[in-house]
């Protein structure tokens, strides 16, 4: 039988729906392209924003007119708003954020009955984390590993708690079993992932994120480099930059580190846990760890009390980190959250001037840390090759194209940076 499959948002997401596939594919499924004909589809939702619940309706709409066999949908968006996607012309299966290690039981019953299931555990019964089993990628180069679900933030403006449920650690030897199978597999990079991964072991007795990375380090053999996928900088210690310190090999020079907002009016509106003075001076903290450290954040725009003049300290504030990328978006009104209460919005056409302004500054700000690696020799996984023309990320996260006709994907290259250019630097191959 043939499957195919859309995952919407963030790596979590997308660890999930390979974790998925996995077992489908190993009892017979054949995975084809999303655009082909399947026994099944899976949909893995996303509702961060109103864009990613557009972005929702629009590829389940999509899978609905290819009629699947069964059409499998889980998720955020799922576990939040499972009645707006049910539909009788298909049979579905429906779950939200739990019960993924079930989905492939659910299908073939629902593939053997042709009778629909719905099965949407509410999020905050959720006690314990959900081990998913995975050793190899269906579709990606980098091994992406969930070691965490579920936050305890609750930012005026997200809706992620309510369809995620609180923090859930999951057990290290459990993580640190995966990794190896990976490595063995031959995944050189890993990514520690999670809703919010940086919280890990917070609900565990006399054991940090600190401690999960240095055991990592210490007993996987043949460990290529970890990347710590995103952190709250709440949560970046003394102890953990003393353990990424120690093994320079074997963590990449890069930290995600969300700032969300510019403005201490807006972070204390947003519920954020910190104001810009704590975000820099721990942003010193860690240059004086590593000077040439990449750091890329998130960035909201548009939070209904971000007034002009707030909007200006965002930006000087931007440039004062001087961040070697920032992803940045418009502020959703989201139902459900303590920001649509407030009913109050900016305009839409304000938001996306905002969203403007902020990308020209980032493309300075990018071009301006890649300086410092110009003519450099860097170490890049290729993850793409398209008939000779490679594409990869290196350490410090630089997405840097290059030629190279015998580039193997998920091999390892030098690549000396030759030319300057956001999103994408240009190198060519060191020969060894």
């Amino acid at each position: 039988m043939k499957i195919n499959y859309y995952s919407l948002g963030c790596k979590v997401n997308l660890y999930e729906t390979e974790a998925v596939l996995n077992e489908f594919i190993d009892n017979g499924f054949k995975l084809v392209s999303f655009k082909e004909k399947a026994d099944v589809t899976i949909i893995n939702t996303c509702t961060v924003t109103n864009t990613a619940d557009q972005k929702t309706r629009q590829m389940i709409n999509k899978a609905l007119r290819n009629k699947p066999k069964v059409l499998a949908i889980m998720g955020c968006f799922s576990a939040l708003d499972y009645m707006e996607i049910v539909d009788d012309d298909v049979t579905q299966v429906i779950i939200g954020t739990s019960e993924r290690n079930k989905l492939y039981d659910y299908v073939i019953k629902a593939l053997e009955d042709k009778k629909s299931f719905i099965n949407i555990t509410k999020p905050f019964e959720i006690d314990v984390y959900e081990e998913l089993k995975l050793s190899r990628f269906v579709d990606k180069t980098r091994g992406f590993v969930k070691i965490q679900d579920g936050c305890n933030n609750f930012c005026s403006y997200c809706r992620i708690p309510y369809a995620r449920g609180k923090s859930r650690s999951r057990d290290k030897n459990n993580v640190i079993s995966e990794i190896q199978d990976l490595t063995d597999n031959g995944v050189y990079e890993i990514v520690l992932t999670g809703i919010n991964t940086g919280n890990y072991g917070k609900d565990l007795d006399n054991y940090s994120f600190s401690n999960l990375l240095e055991e990592i380090v210490l007993r996987v053999k043949g460990l290529g480099r970890l990347r710590i996928s995103s952190i709250e900088v709440t949560e970046i210690t003394d102890e953990l930059l003393t353990v990424i310190s120690k093994y320079p090999k074997h963590f990449c020079n890069h930290l995600h580190i969300p700032l969300q907002s510019g403005s201490d009016l807006v972070l204390k509106e947003m519920n954020r846990k910190y104001d810009t003075n704590y975000y820099y001076e721990k942003v010193r903290k860690i240059r004086e760890y590593f000077p040439l450290i990449n750091i890329t954040t998130d960035l909201m725009v548009g939070f209904y009390n971000e007034t002009d003049e707030e909007f200006e300290k965002v930006k000087e504030f931007i440039k004062k980190v001087e961040f070697g990328e920032i992803h940045v978006f418009p502020y959703s009104r989201r139902k459900g959250t303590v920001a649509y209460d407030a009913k109050k919005d900016l305009k839409g056409d304000l938001k996306k001037a905002r969203v403007q302004d902020v990308l020209k500054i980032n493309n300075e700000l990018a071009l301006k840390y890649q300086e410092k690696y110009l003519n450099q020799v860097l170490e890049i996984v290729i993850e793409k090759n398209e008939k000779g023309i490679c594409f990869g990320h290196t350490s410090n996260y630089l997405k840097v194209e290059f030629n190279d006709n015998n580039g193997k994907v998920g091999s390892l290259v030098k690549v000396r940076l030759r030319e300057l250019g956001y999103p994408i630097a240009k190198g060519e191959v060191i020969e060894v």
